[in-house]
This record gives structure tokens, C-alpha cells and sequence, in this order.
């Protein structure tokens, strides 16, 4: 059976090529094949973009983070040394009853050279101590602000990095904008071409039923002519032996004009969910339709008619009957992807090159304003 539509299908692809060569219609490679490749790249170049500025996001959040803590530090460490500072006098005026004293200060007074040992020594505690001090706060204000002045640093670049990416991703989007249109008009063009050409076939078809039954009329007149002339050509009352009668020519009946993957408008819920779950598994192929991988619309198309075909595009089902209560066999839809609805909050759909046709959550994609239409 399968080899005999072979046939049949090859026959119908020869007599729509040499119709196609008569009235002028080309058929070359469909256009949109490259156009889709060309989108599905851009469509990844785009998500790698934001994956990417996720990341940066995420690394800036964490830098600003830091800042801010460093920044906390500081003020604890100045409060720290001034707290320091306010001790240090403290101790000097415990030690001397004054603060700020010079060596000669100190030695004033001095009645013997013990006297004068003991102050020397206190003398030279307290300078030490007050030289320490001071140069531990000169050490850390200048760690606390070599790091603060690292960090926004750091900051200032990966602030630079997400705006660059985002310039990228707005680039970027505007390619998969430009692309998507272009692909929806090439499709159009195609099925314009499709639908000329058809037209065409059965205008061809229509003219050579009518004549071929112009010439079955045409020799059923002379065979009947030819008959009454013998009858009359026989004299007096010599009988006209009866000739054969002659076999009545039947009209030819003219083949059936070949489709192009014309569906039927009444589908069956139930055999548009088992085709979608028959193909599970499949490779996604931008402009795919089948029988081994698809791009999302073709595999939509395949669910609904049965047959490995394209009814359109997103653009095309966006324009369908819209539904409120979805049942299994309904049309997921966006602008930009499509899928078979199976019940439960998921459907079936060519997914990307990495997973193909899976089933997935309806809801999870709610973001991307999928609606629910009906064939």
C-alpha cells in the first residue's frame, strides 16, 4: 500500500512540476528555509545574551554588596580609632596631669638623677605608645580605603559589562524581529505561489474533461450518421440486413486533480493528540514538516491534518477561532511558537535543536502570552 502512494505521489510531483514549467510558476527550494536558520540563530545568539547579562547582573548585586559592607567598616574603623585616640590622651594626662609634654617639660624640676630616670622612662612609654597607636590608624584607614577604592573599581567595570550587554540584547532582539518578519512574508509568498498553482491545475484539468467529453459527443454523431446512411442506400424491397450495432463510446472520465495538503476543517481531538504523541522524540529542524523532525509549526500542521504539510505559521494560527475552555487537540500559540494542547496544562511541541519534540507546562510559558486557539 505505502509503495503504491509512493507512486502515486511521485506521478502527482511530475505532473505538478510540468504544469508549474507551462504557466511560468517556478519550483525552487523554499526561501524561508534559510531565513528560518538565519532566525533560530539569532533566537539562540539572543538567549545567550540574556543568560549572560543575568550572570553580570548577578555579579554586580554581589560587588554593590560588598561596597556597601566595606563602606560600613570604614565608618566602624574611624569610630574605633577616634575612640582610640580619645584614650590615648586620657593616659597621658593620667601619667603627667597634662597632656602634650615635651622632653623638657618632663625634665623640669628634676632634683636627682633617679628622679630624672623615671621620668625619662614613663617619658619614653608614652611616646611609644602614642607613635604606635597613631601608625596603626594610618595603616588601617589606608587598607580600608585601598579596598574601598578597589572595589568601586570593580564595580564601575562590571557596571560598564551590563551595558554592553544590554545594547547587545536590543540589538540582537531587533534581528530576531527583523528575521521573524521576514519568514512570515516569505511563508505568505509561498502559499500565494501554492494557491496560483493550484488554481492552475485544476483550471488544466477542468479544460481537458471538457475535451475529451467534446470528443466523445463528436464520434457517437458520425458512428449514427454512417448507420442511416447504409439504410438508405438500399433499393426496392430488398431488406437492409441489420448491421452490429456499434459500442456507444463512453465519455473518458477525467483524474482527479492533484492537492496541495489541503486539511479538513473538522479534526478530532483525540487523533490530533495521538499524531502529537506519536512524534515524541522527533529532531527539531527549522522549516521541518516531517516525517522525522520539524520546526513548530510544521509539527502543528502534521497533528491537525495527518499529514506532513504546513497550514501556516504562529502568524497564521494567531489568527484562529480563540477558545476559553481548551480541550486536548486545541492550538497553543504566541507570535513565535506554537504546540499541540494535551489536557492537564501541557502540551506537545518542537521545542529547539537541543530537545525537540517534548512535552511541557502550558503555564510555564504563560509569560510569553501563549493564547488557545482551535482548527
Amino acid at each position: 500500500m505505502r509503495t503504491a502512494n509512493t507512486h502515486k505521489n511521485m506521478a502527482r510531483c511530475a505532473a505538478t512540476a510540468t504544469l508549474a514549467c507551462v504557466l511560468g510558476l517556478g519550483l525552487a527550494a523554499p526561501a524561508y528555509a534559510d531565513t528560518a536558520s538565519d532566525l533560530a540563530a539569532a533566537r539562540t545568539k539572543l538567549e545567550q545574551i540574556g543568560t549572560q547579562t543575568q550572570q553580570i547582573y548577578d555579579e554586580l548585586a554581589t560587588q554593590t554588596q560588598a561596597l556597601d559592607q566595606t563602606a560600613g567598616e570604614i565608618t566602624q574603623k574611624q569610630q574605633e580609632i577616634a575612640d582610640g585616640q580619645a584614650k590615648l590622651s586620657t593616659y597621658v594626662a593620667g601619667e603627667y596631669k597634662t597632656g602634650g609634654l615635651s622632653l623638657l617639660q618632663v625634665l623640669t624640676g628634676v632634683d636627682d638623677l633617679s628622679d630624672m630616670l623615671n621620668r625619662l622612662f614613663y617619658y619614653g612609654k608614652v611616646s611609644d605608645k602614642q607613635a604606635q597607636t597613631i601608625q596603626e590608624v594610618k595603616e588601617l584607614k589606608q587598607q580600608l580605603t585601598d579596598k574601598q577604592s578597589e572595589q568601586e573599581k570593580n564595580v564601575a567595570a562590571t557596571q560598564k559589562k551590563v551595558d554592553e550587554l544590554n545594547a547587545q540584547q536590543a540589538e540582537a532582539q531587533n534581528v530576531v524581529n527583523s528575521l521573524d518578519s521576514q519568514l512570515q512574508a516569505e511563508l505568505a509568498a509561498e502559499a500565494e505561489a501554492n494557491a496560483a498553482l493550484q488554481a492552475g491545475i485544476n483550471a488544466s484539468t477542468a479544460e481537458k474533461a471538457t475535451v475529451s467529453n467534446e470528443t466523445a459527443g463528436t464520434t457517437e454523431n458520425t458512428n449514427n450518421g454512417g448507420q442511416t446512411s447504409n439504410n438508405n442506400n438500399q433499393g426496392g424491397n430488398t431488406p437492409a440486413p441489420t448491421p452490429a450495432p456499434a459500442p456507444t463510446p463512453q465519455p473518458s472520465t477525467p483524474a482527479p486533480a492533484p492537492t496541495l495538503s489541503a486539511p479538513s476543517q473538522s479534526v478530532d481531538g483525540g487523533s490530533v493528540v495521538s499524531r502529537a504523541y506519536s512524534k515524541l522524540g522527533c529532531a527539531y529542524s527549522w522549516g521541518g514538516i516531517g516525517p522525522n523532525s520539524f520546526d513548530c509549526s510544521g509539527f502543528v500542521s502534521y497533528c491537525l491534518t495527518g499529514r506532513y504539510c504546513r497550514l501556516g505559521t504562529t502568524g497564521t494560527f494567531m489568527g484562529w477561532t480563540r477558545v476559553s475552555d481548551p480541550q486536548p487537540g486545541d492550538v497553543v500559540v504566541n507570535s513565535y511558537h506554537t504546540g499541540i494542547y494535551i489536557g492537564g496544562g501541557q502540551m506537545i511541541h518542537a521545542s529547539d535543536y537541543n530537545t525537540g519534540v517534548i512535552i511541557s507546562s502550558v503555564a510555564a510559558g504563560m509569560n510569553n502570552n501563549y493564547i488557545f486557539v482551535r482548527y
